[in-house]
């Protein structure tokens, strides 16, 4: 199955008008020069025409890892805000990299003219932002040093995603364990601990973020 991309089912005369309309401009950027830092009032999103950069990430106790890579194709910018507010994400080139810059705000307000191409992108842009940000919290998680820490970086994310404190786990505590690549014992014991902290409470698969 093709990958959807931010241009999937759109015609390259479709692309063309969309430039100005979406007031799309370009930019080169050279091994190890910052494309853009994430913030809470990003207003643009970036496209890889060619080259590569990475998706890096910047946690509390100063810990650099790198969260994705970007290749040609790929989208990152404002619809791909990570939910952990603590860290720190910048997008890193790692060789002479042409990115496409798009205003999100022009993107998301409605057409007036009802253009396809325009339903067609925010529909690709939909799809990208959802299967980029499942990969990266993923990613993020298992990339922790800790049980401990992965699995509160779970709840974390699922606290953002659930809009709430108060959490019902989506899987079994074994399914959990392998889905954050961690052993059972070891995460129950943390589980304990946590609970014994003040830090959650826990009722089977009910647990509230205190």
């Amino acid at each position: 199955m093709t990958p959807v991309t931010l241009f999937s089912y759109i015609t390259p005369e479709e692309q063309e008008r969309m430039r100005i309309c979406f007031d799309m401009h370009e930019a080169v950027y050279r091994n190890n020069e910052t494309v853009m830092e994430y913030s809470s009032s990003m207003k643009k999103i970036g496209l890889i025409l060619y080259g590569r950069a990475v998706l890096n990430c910047c946690d509390a106790e100063g810990n650099q890892h790198i969260i994705d890579e970007l290749n040609k194709d790929a989208v990152f910018g404002e619809p791909f805000l990570l939910p952990t507010d603590s860290q720190h994400y910048y997008v890193c080139a790692t060789e002479e990299t042409r990115v496409m810059f798009i205003d999100y705000e022009h993107v998301i307000k409605r057409c007036e003219q009802a253009c396809h191409h325009h339903s067609q992108m925010v529909s690709n842009l939909q799809l990208t932002a959802i299967q980029s940000r499942q990969q990266n919290e993923r990613i993020y998680m298992l990339s922790r040093s800790s049980t401990r820490k992965k699995l509160m970086a779970y709840l974390n994310a699922l606290s953002t995603e659930k809009h709430s404190k108060d959490l019902k786990l989506p899987m079994s505590y074994t399914a959990l364990a392998q889905y954050l690549s961690v052993d059972r014992s070891a995460m129950t014991r943390e589980l304990k601990n946590l609970e014994e902290e003040g830090i959650i409470k826990k009722s089977g698969k009910q647990i509230h973020i205190i």
